[in-house]
């Protein structure tokens, strides 16, 4: 009876082992020559993960690369770096380091953190329509997220690869184009390639053209290279807040700007992402 027992056992156990082994979760899907680190800010005591993409010959020469900065890592860090590396195999881009800005927790932190860093000025929710609300839960961070970005995120990049001197883009998409469109005219130095893609530029009763106007009181030059577009079947006052941004800013015939502006014909909000490589990238980093 010991010995019938103990063989049950015995196969009741092989039995559990060989259910927990096909139950356990496949490991998730990685992309090759990604890399993540963790960065605490000083400037506002948030935790980002930074997603670094590294071109396929990193580490098979000491060559040096430029560096894009995206926003939004959260949900686009996929389609940005793959699309570049396929652009850079076929010579429509060169290689790129890529660093991606990302947010810690689900879909809930990471709609509240881009809230928060990328709006340049508090708005209450009550102040907000209805139907944007649940998408801007805070805002009001842009000037601390520029403060990491500058002085902690750059600094940290710079020291741990090896990146082309003075080369430096940063790429946004909807509040990500607003912040990007903040830093051209508070930090205009700071990057010389900028891609805004659907900014939402009419954040604050259009405050980013307050922005541009007491720059251009102080500056006439705005030696950058920019790429702009919206799509077509956006919400047409978002559309007409972009084109009167386009329009205003290139009447002003800074020196040493080189900009594009489209509109994406038959794109929406959201299919219009991927021009931040396909149409962004591919103007500023051509002749």
């Amino acid at each position: 009876m010991k010995k019938f027992f103990a063989l049950a056992l015995f196969y009741f156990c092989i039995v559990i082992n060989a259910q927990t082994e096909n139950t356990k979760i496949p490991p998730p899907v990685t992309l090759n020559r990604t890399e993540v680190h963790k960065l605490i800010s000083k400037a506002n005591g948030v935790t980002y993960p930074i997603f670094i993409s590294l071109p396929g010959s990193y580490y098979n020469t000491d060559k040096t690369y430029p560096v894009v900065y995206m926003l939004d890592a959260y949900s686009s860090f996929g389609i940005v770096t793959q699309t570049a590396k396929l652009m850079a195999f076929n010579k429509e881009l060169p290689e790129l380091i890529i660093v991606g800005i990302s947010s810690e927790g689900g879909s809930k932190e990471f709609i509240y953190n881009r809230a928060r860093d990328f709006t340049p000025t508090y708005v209450p929710p009550d102040k907000l329509p209805d139907d944007s609300r649940l998408m801007l839960p805070a805002s009001g961070g842009a000037e601390k997220f520029l403060e990491f970005i500058k002085n902690e995120l750059i600094p940290f990049v710079e020291s741990n690869y090896r990146i082309e001197q003075n080369e430096r883009t940063l790429i946004g998409h909807s509040l990500g184009g607003l912040f990007a469109s903040y830093v051209l005219f508070n930090q205009t130095d700071l990057f010389n390639r900028y891609v805004m893609i659907s900014p939402a530029l009419a954040w604050d009763d259009n405050f980013i053209f307050k922005q541009e106007k007491d720059f251009f009181e102080k500056n006439k030059t705005l030696p950058v290279k920019i790429y702009t577009a919206a799509g077509s079947f956006e919400p047409k006052e978002f559309l007409e807040t972009w084109k009167e941004f386009s329009l205003f800013v290139g009447s002003r015939k800074y020196e040493g700007l080189k900009m594009k502006t489209e509109i994406a014909e038959g794109e929406t909000h959201y299919t219009i992402i991927p021009f931040l490589v396909t149409h962004g990238l591919k103007y500023v980093f051509s002749e």
